[in-house]
């Protein structure tokens, strides 16, 4: 997977620069799922939790893919876990 996939599965950059190269996909609720990396061996997904007060500080986050453990991310894994996570909305 690539930068364009996220996109086109509905990801969005971040708004500042990080050297992680992040985006993210908005789930409501103010949760998101945040992606790292993406295509390196640094390659992460987290499931994060926004303050209400304040949506730029994360208050929770829990990874649920790491490449050193998990290997590369596809896009159809990425899809069924963003199909599993909104029929939880």
């Amino acid at each position: 997977m690539n930068t364009d996939d996220l996109i086109d599965i509905g990801f969005e950059p971040i708004s500042s620069f990080t050297i992680m190269n992040s985006f993210i996909y908005k789930l409501g609720r103010y949760k998101h799922i945040s992606i790292s990396n993406i295509g390196t061996t640094n390659e992460m997904v987290w499931i994060c939790e926004r303050n209400a007060q304040n949506e730029k500080e994360i208050t929770d986050a829990i990874c649920i893919h790491n490449y050193d453990f998990n290997g590369f991310l596809t896009k159809e894994k990425l899809k069924n876990l963003i199909n599993v996570l909104d029929d939880l909305k």
